[in-house]
């Protein structure tokens, strides 16, 4: 439940505008095409030269009342289920793709983040030593290996 929650609050602005996008691409795209493929079974025309020929007319003319119409709303709604699916499907690939590879996403590489609280003092002192972060001391009488690469610009005032 850990996981579900912080991708929840993690994708939860984008969650709106993928709606958001929904809603604007069925009203300007669903519509007018549902509305000319109705149009063309209508006339008995197929729909593939109907989009060619009438849909940039349907696209202007905006046909969302007459969407609603007992004529249309058969395919208007057939068009509504094709395109949802359509787009939760690019949603969830979206979605996935974003999700962070590892559970160190985000953090400061070589920051002392990367481990649970306490756990950098099984090597680390908290008190003594020679200094390489904040509470984080490298303990000069420590058996072993104790050699530290240091990242980055040392300041000597």
């Amino acid at each position: 439940m850990g996981k579900f929650k912080s991708f929840m609050e993690k994708f939860k602005k984008q969650i709106w505008i993928y709606l958001v996008v929904w809603i604007v691409i069925a009203i300007l795209l669903v519509v007018p095409i549902s509305y000319t493929i109705t149009n063309a079974h209508l006339e008995g025309v197929r729909w593939v030269e109907a989009m060619s020929l009438h849909f940039g007319e349907n696209f202007a003319k905006f046909p969302i009342a007459q969407i609603f119409g007992s004529k249309y709303v058969n395919d208007f709604v057939k068009a509504m289920e094709y395109y949802t699916l359509a787009y939760f499907a690019l949603v969830v690939i979206a979605i996935c793709k974003t999700l962070p590879k590892t559970d160190f996403q985000d953090i400061e590489h070589g920051s002392s983040d990367w481990c649970r609280p306490g756990e950098q003092y099984k090597v680390l002192n908290k008190k003594e030593g020679l200094i390489l972060a904040t509470d984080n001391y490298l303990p000069v009488d420590k058996p072993g290996n104790v050699n530290v690469l240091i990242v980055g610009r040392i300041w000597c005032w």
